[in-house]
């Protein structure tokens, strides 16, 4: 017995599979053409343009969050302290500033800017900035919101609002304190 398929008609057949090889081709074809760029999409990088500045809102100037802030936690699945500091302005601006000490090496980890808010218990930070460089401040990762658990005039307790948001206890330092 043959393995080949027995065609009554080989023409026929051939046609069927020329037809086959021609849709093949086509279908590959139309997958690989360059599909023209729309006027819009031709313009350059360069052209567009830069996101506008976020202007940060004033607080009032005897808020009791204002100053500068010094915080050591202990994130969840980090095997050391992080090290924050805080500067909260009353034009609604702030600096944010962490290093993280595993042991006896100090890393650092974040230098941001931005701008903060606080009301109704709530204290709001969105970073506008890292490192220098703007941040799409559409990305929840640049916001950051605390419950303010208990303020006087030294220390601040700040519970993250998120699920099992950890809590932080802030100390009032002096305006030029920075980072050991």
């Amino acid at each position: 017995m043959s393995s080949r398929v027995a065609f009554s008609d080989g023409g026929r057949a051939i046609g069927f599979m020329l037809s086959g090889i021609v849709a093949a081709t086509l279908v590959l074809t139309g997958c690989a053409v360059k599909k023209p760029e729309s006027a819009a999409a031709a313009k350059p990088a360069a052209a567009e343009q830069p996101p506008k500045p976020v202007a940060c809102t004033p607080v009032a100037g005897d808020s009791p969050l204002v100053g500068t802030w010094y915080a050591v936690s202990t994130p969840r699945g980090v095997a050391g302290n992080l090290q924050t500091l805080t500067v909260l302005s009353p034009d609604g601006r702030m600096t944010y500033q962490t290093q993280l000490k595993i042991g006896k090496k100090t890393r650092p980890a974040l230098s941001e800017a931005g701008c903060w808010t606080y009301a109704d218990g709530v204290y709001t930070m969105q970073t506008t900035t890292s490192y220098g460089e703007p941040v799409d401040i559409g990305d929840p990762i640049y916001r950051n919101r605390y419950q303010v658990e208990k303020l006087d005039g030294k220390r601040a307790q700040l519970r993250e609002l998120k699920p099992n948001g950890q809590m932080i206890t802030a100390t009032r330092m002096a305006a030029n304190y920075r980072l050991p």
